[in-house]
């Protein structure tokens, strides 16, 4: 069984309370869960947070919620804080997915296909999502993480940095979705904070530096991750594009 963890913090530095930020009257987090919960692979979703306000925010839409202590460093830690409480003999769980809050055009079958590859790959420790994209703006932009994928499909290295973009243009954007196994996501946050991690601001790459294997999952359609409120206004026009096709 899989569980989907969102963690949800309201101190974001750069746009506080994001994730609850309005989206086409709905809040950003809402996106988030109803397409975790339209994965055929989960069979249970919580979101994870300190905020009394997102709490009430997500319960009011129905989702389920844990509150999780208000000193927890990273959003890992409250996906691992929830899948210890979890993880009992009546809830089992070998795979736990860091769904992040801030992805409101995640899909249903990007949640699914992360799952498969951890269950076809046994002896991988983690995975998460790229795509291939040919976007110089995006190469040179350090909100866009860069990853170095070998021909098996791991992941070799994440940058900020526009390190791994080939000579035509293309390269693989990182999608910052996750599935560990149990073990493997404790393991993690008992681990201290990496010198690759400090200097890239990527948490991944503390699992790169302990040598635990990360499978990069590929797919072909592209996400926008809300950073900055500008973000907003790119996320309403792809979705009012969706509604408008849908109606025809």
């Amino acid at each position: 069984m899989a569980l989907g963890v969102i963690p949800a913090r309201a101190n974001s530095s750069r746009f506080p309370n994001k994730i609850i930020a309005p989206i086409l009257g709905k809040p950003m987090i809402q996106y988030v869960w109803e397409a975790a919960r339209r994965a055929e692979s989960l069979s249970e979703v919580v979101v994870a947070t300190d905020s009394e306000e997102i709490a009430a925010v997500v319960k009011g839409f129905g989702g389920n919620v844990v509150m999780t202590p208000s000193d927890l460093p990273s959003g890992t830690d409250r996906v691992a804080f929830v899948a210890k409480d979890l993880l009992a003999k009546d809830r089992p769980h070998d795979l736990v997915l860091n769904i992040q809050g801030d992805e409101p055009l995640l899909e249903p079958d990007f949640i699914d296909s992360l799952v498969a590859d951890l269950r076809a790959h046994p002896t991988c420790s983690l995975a998460t999502l790229v795509v291939q994209k040919r976007s110089p703006e995006e190469a040179n932009n350090q909100n866009v993480v860069k990853a170095a994928v070998s021909s098996r499909g791991d992941a070799l290295y994440f940058s900020r940095q526009p390190l791994f973009v080939s000579p035509d243009g293309a390269f693989f954007k990182h999608i910052g979705i996750y599935g560990f196994r149990r073990s493997a996501l404790l393991t993690f946050c008992s681990l201290p904070p990496s010198l690759l991690e400090k200097a890239e601001r990527l948490e991944q790459l503390r699992a790169l530096e302990n040598g635990m294997s990360i499978r990069a999952v590929r797919v072909e359609r592209d996400t926008i991750a809300v950073d900055t409120p500008g973000d907003i206004a790119r996320v309403e026009k792809v979705l009012t594009m969706k509604k408008g096709q849908n109606e025809n």
